[in-house]
């Protein structure tokens, strides 16, 4: 009720090309990208969170999306400003609270022999926006994680973190992520 309430101007201004804006099931909005990930496809992620979408920004994600190896890759700009930021970093796992915007960086192909082209796409775009980034990333979105990274990204959080995990998964039984290290004592 609220939600269409809040919608409703969104909804008067015009007729959209789209409008999926529903109540669903979890599994069923689980499921809502996979025809856009076929079986057999290769991917490389990578993401950098960014304060402001800069003429800067908007420079350099034209230059690299005209750079793109396949037209199954993207370059994806994600709003995370708003509520998210109106917490403070402590009061979830997430830390990103600064920067509004996420640069998804996703390479897509079928071939494997052109694996190297399409990495060497998203790493060369990756490293343009490093510079300009909040130095923290969506974990989702890294093919490739460093500790550092990892780290990074979980900002002060990290160490609570890595004290549940040490608690509840000292086996690191859940290692098929962007992995949190048990603690150390």
């Amino acid at each position: 009720v609220e939600g269409a309430r809040v919608l409703a101007p969104l909804r008067a201004f015009g007729p959209p090309m789209l409008d999926a804006i529903q109540l669903m099931p979890f599994p069923t909005m689980q499921k809502l990208l996979d025809g856009a990930f076929p079986d057999g496809t290769h991917n490389f992620w990578k993401a950098s969170f960014v304060p402001q979408l800069t003429d800067t920004i908007i420079d350099l994600l034209v230059e690299h999306g005209n750079r793109m190896k396949s037209p199954l890759s993207a370059c994806i700009v994600e709003f995370y400003g708003g509520a998210p930021g109106r917490i403070s970093r402590a009061e979830s796992a997430f830390a990103q609270r600064g920067a509004e915007y996420n640069i998804g960086m996703t390479a897509q192909w079928v071939d494997p022999a052109e694996s190297e082209r399409h990495i060497a796409w998203v790493r060369a775009m990756y490293d343009a926006f490093e510079p300009h980034s909040s130095g923290m990333h969506l974990l989702n979105f890294q093919s490739e994680p460093a500790d550092q990274v990892i780290r990074a990204s979980f900002g002060e959080n990290y160490r609570r973190l890595a004290e549940v995990k040490s608690k509840y998964d000292p086996t690191n039984f859940f290692s098929v992520n962007q992995n949190i290290s048990a603690a150390t004592h």
